[in-house]
């Protein structure tokens, strides 16, 4: 982490200001419950956190709030909805940037990366495969009974067989 103003690390900076913005703000008038300790200054901040690669539950640390209140401000106030965007935005391209300065390094450990990745950007990491019927619709299950009597010796032990390997195949 590189170092801003007058040679403090970033989050020192960002935790000053959280201060601030706190002290200098009035709590709204509300007719239950506490203050919210919301700032119109957080927005920034936030986007402020994305870019050094904070995640959401990071932010809402450094808030000194958890992830669920975090995210009623952004209900209450969309341009707080809009800043949580742009960090996670932030929030990736300071991941990616890691990784590709990673690609350099012999001590890199992609495998602690992309687990990483799949778990905090699950829409642009993680793989999947789509299952689908015939003409793109949904797959069809059929489900039959089978009269187990009506079969031979020989059907039976085979059957029987397979379920015993779909069995171990499942485990």
């Amino acid at each position: 982490m590189s170092e801003g103003q007058d040679g403090k690390d970033p989050i020192t900076i960002i935790r000053e200001k959280i201060a601030a913005a706190q002290i200098k703000a009035k709590p709204e008038k509300r007719p239950v419950g506490r203050p919210t300790k919301y700032c119109p200054e957080f927005c920034e901040l936030a986007i402020e956190m994305g870019k050094l690669g904070y995640s959401p539950a990071m932010i809402a640390a450094e808030f000194d709030v958890d992830k669920a209140s975090m995210y009623d401000w952004g209900a209450s106030h969309p341009e707080f909805s809009t800043a949580l965007t742009r960090a996670k935005t932030f929030e990736q391209s300071w991941w990616e940037r890691e990784g590709m300065g990673g690609l350099r390094s012999r001590e890199f450990n992609a495998n602690l990366w992309i687990k990483s990745a799949q778990a905090r950007f699950r829409e642009d990491y993680t793989e999947r495969k789509e299952l689908t019927g015939a003409n793109g619709g949904a797959v069809q299950v059929e489900t039959k009974a089978v009269d187990t009597d009506a079969l031979s010796a020989d059907q039976r032990s085979a059957l029987r067989d397979l379920i015993l390997a779909a069995k171990a195949a499942s485990k």
